[in-house]
């Protein structure tokens, strides 16, 4: 159950990582509404400190393949 979780877990995280850099790709060269900047740079933020609890965890020893 806990190697189905982990593999879960990256799996999310590498998705949202895909979307995030698709859509910096495709707002490249034009302009964005400030809100829309907002919550990208919101989501964005929330990504990294998703990553950085994946890494804490794999080298805290919680998470193993």
């Amino acid at each position: 159950m806990r190697g189905l979780f982990t593999i879960a877990f990256f799996a999310v995280l590498l998705l949202l990582t895909l979307l995030a850099v698709r859509t910096w790709y495709a707002s490249r060269g034009h302009d964005m509404e400030e809100a829309q900047r907002r919550v990208f740079f919101r989501f964005v933020t929330g990504l990294a400190l998703f990553w950085l609890v994946a890494i804490a965890g794999y080298l805290g020893g919680f998470v193993s393949f």
